[in-house]
């Protein structure tokens, strides 16, 4: 990290961070036959269950791995202690290969599970997080007032494009991914956040002190699209392919791909009060 005051109150800096996990948690399914042939469109195709007299084999090790890289640049500004801003955007990748330990997190193949490795869950590549401060000045109608917020952008997350059945006869119904498709290669929406607050405080009496806010969360209401349905419906793609929430590229399969499952939170308003002493 570098950081340096070019000029009175004005800070810039760089940072960069790199982060690398070993011996993570991956689940499997050992039962689950040896390949017996390739599905139209290419992949391991299997003939059910390798013990006829049993279910899932659930089991789980330590060979999963991931890592993390991240660039960020900073500006920060102070003006005569009565205006701070920053400013923070980073640009990262994370890639694994497996995540969490549940039943569609198994791999799509069990003897191919090299293919699992792709973009994280969590893989947010540009982020963009600004702040401010306005503390009104002593002289005026404005004095222990105090005006702050943050304004936060995000590019949308990676999510799997699933076929919604078991399209490679290994019995489970919820890993098989369209065609070739690898993990996490459809992005989810941007996301849109500005947080606010005004605050005054009251000095009651000798360090007695009594501070009064509104919070307004997402002040602007923005819809924020959290997960997205995923489910194309079907083992291949049956025309273009569909790469990010919004581009208008459906399923003939299932209607409802592309379509919000979940949204984030409407505007929030919250009055507090604190009481210091």
């Amino acid at each position: 990290q570098i950081d340096r005051e070019i000029g009175r109150g004005l800070t810039v800096g760089i940072c960069y961070l790199f982060v690398g996990a070993h011996h993570q948690v991956r689940a499997e399914d050992l039962n689950v036959s040896p390949p017996s042939g390739v599905t139209p469109a290419g992949k391991d195709l299997f003939s059910g269950p390798l013990y006829q007299n049993a279910g899932l084999l659930y089991y789980t090790d330590n060979s999963g791995n991931a890592v993390f890289h991240g660039l960020t640049a900073k500006v920060s500004q102070r003006y005569k202690r009565l205006l701070t801003l920053n400013a923070n955007f980073t640009l990262s990748k994370t890639l694994d290969d497996g995540t969490f330990t549940t039943f569609v997190s198994t791999p799509q193949d069990l003897y191919k599970r090299n293919l699992e490795r792709a973009n994280s869950n969590q893989d947010v590549r540009q982020r963009v997080v600004s702040s401010f401060s306005f503390d009104g000045p002593s002289e005026t109608v404005f004095r222990n007032f105090q005006l702050s917020g943050i304004v936060t952008l995000e590019s949308g997350r990676p999510f799997t494009l699933f076929v919604g059945y078991d399209a490679n006869g290994d019995t489970n119904p919820v890993t098989d991914r369209v065609g070739l498709s690898a993990r996490n290669t459809y992005w989810g929406a941007n996301l849109y956040s500005a947080d606010l607050r005004v605050s005054r405080y009251f000095d009651i009496q000798n360090r007695l002190r009594m501070t009064v806010a509104l919070d307004a969360f997402n002040a602007l209401n923005h819809a924020n699209v959290d997960e997205v349905n995923t489910v194309y419906g079907y083992s291949d793609f049956l025309g273009p392919i569909p790469t990010r929430f919004g581009d208008g590229v459906g399923s003939p399969a299932n209607p409802q791909f592309g379509t919000p499952r979940t949204v984030l939170n409407p505007r929030w308003l919250q009055i507090s009060a604190r009481l210091t002493f």
